[in-house]
């Protein structure tokens, strides 16, 4: 069982400037790269109850693909949904952890193609300050529009395990507009196996 918390930044709310190179180099975000996958994987592993990473079971190589298109992370919302543009960062650790490697937080956003919101999507660990992410994120997306009149708002899902990511996200303008339930059953098939039988003669 698990709960999803979807919210929703109105249409009209002013976004953020686009961040300047050095200001998002400065609060550590950048571009991912195919040789994140063992990072984000250790990230969506730290971040993730061991039901849904089963669930999901998602491997290096899908992790690898978010350098060159959508990939992981997953949401419900994805299909529903059509982008003309998806990109994917990452926040590095301060100081890069332990191995110099690791990774705060992910962001995936996506500029919408049709007549509906724009997507952002963060994974965090939960003592990561992900403001400027967020505010990066938006900007990005404010940076891709046309012009205002394909700005449908956007929508940012949020699972209760989570927190206090949902949070950062009010305080840049969202609200929760929906909740999803998402069930689970995880079940145990018996499964024969030959025994061995002592030779008779």
């Amino acid at each position: 069982l698990e709960f999803r918390r979807v919210l929703f930044r109105s249409p009209g709310a002013p976004m953020p400037r686009p961040m300047a190179d050095a200001e998002a180099a400065e609060a550590r975000i950048r571009p991912v790269s195919h040789l994140d996958a063992l990072a984000l994987d250790r990230l969506y592993a730290a971040v993730t109850p061991l039901p849904v990473q089963r669930l999901e079971a998602n491997r290096l190589a899908d992790w690898e693909r978010s350098a060159g298109g959508p990939g992981v992370p997953r949401s419900s919302l994805t299909p529903l949904l059509r982008f003309a543009d998806v990109r994917t960062f990452v926040m590095e650790s301060p100081g890069g952890g332990k191995d110099g490697t690791a990774l705060d937080a992910l962001l995936q956003v996506g500029v919408a193609q049709e007549d509906q919101p724009h997507y952002l999507r963060v994974i965090a660990r939960p003592e990561a300050d992900v403001a400027a992410l967020v505010r990066f994120g938006l900007g990005t997306i404010g940076e891709r529009l046309p012009d205002h009149r394909h700005d449908h708002g956007v929508v940012a899902p949020v699972r209760t395990y989570e927190a206090p990511l949902d949070r950062r996200l009010e305080e840049a303008g969202f609200e929760a507009v929906a909740s999803v339930t998402l069930l689970v059953k995880e079940t145990l098939v018996r499964v024969a196996e030959p025994a061995l039988v002592p030779a008779t003669r």
